[in-house]
């Protein structure tokens, strides 16, 4: 299956899901939008996503993550842990596809005395062993301030990079390397 099918694949995983999903967390810049969609099932959460540019290409995701939950009541940090499969294609043409596996997670912590704002950090490494086709590694980081407007949403400004290191080219593909605002909503 090539990496044209799996992109449409990802992001129509997320639009099905949508009437029955947990979050749904979409961004914005001058040149890329991005959507992800997570669906809660207890102890982990299933997700999907991907982000598209008018530059840089764009990739897909579907992932898995465990969360302590109960921690999360009495402590006012979010941590999850888990995998994703992502499919790049790049703007170098057909050479800058590919699937990796990304290992990582993320962080959210919310200031207690002013619990209406978090900070939100994520990390997912696929090392070469991970990585197939035209692809050597991938790393996505995104780093973002959070401010609750509703009970149920929260609007943000985000930082984000998703950098592929291809097999047949000497330069690295920088995708989505751009400030953002966006918005997640709970259902």
């Amino acid at each position: 299956m090539s990496i044209k099918t799996l992109l449409p694949l990802a992001l129509g995983a997320c639009v099905s899901y949508q009437a029955s999903a947990s979050t749904f967390e979409g961004s914005l810049s001058n040149e890329a939008i991005k959507a992800d969609i997570s669906i809660d099932q207890g102890t982990y959460f299933l997700d999907a996503g991907g982000m598209y540019h008018t530059n840089d290409g764009t990739y897909g995701y579907v992932g898995a993550h465990i969360e302590d939950k109960d921690t999360a009541k009495d402590y006012p940090l979010q941590i999850g842990l888990g995998a994703r499969l992502i499919a790049v294609d790049t703007k170098y043409d057909k050479d800058g596809e590919g699937l990796a596996v990304g290992l990582g997670g993320f962080y959210r912590f919310t200031f207690p005395k002013a619990n209406r704002f978090s900070i939100y950090g994520s990390l997912y490494y696929s090392p070469t062993v991970l990585s197939f086709r035209n692809i050597e590694n991938v790393y996505q980081t995104e780093v973002r301030a959070e401010y609750r407007t509703l009970r149920n949403a929260r609007v943000f400004v985000r930082y984000g990079l998703t950098q592929v290191d291809l097999s047949s080219y000497n330069q690295d593909a920088e995708m989505n390397k751009s400030i953002g605002l966006g918005v997640v909503t709970y259902f």
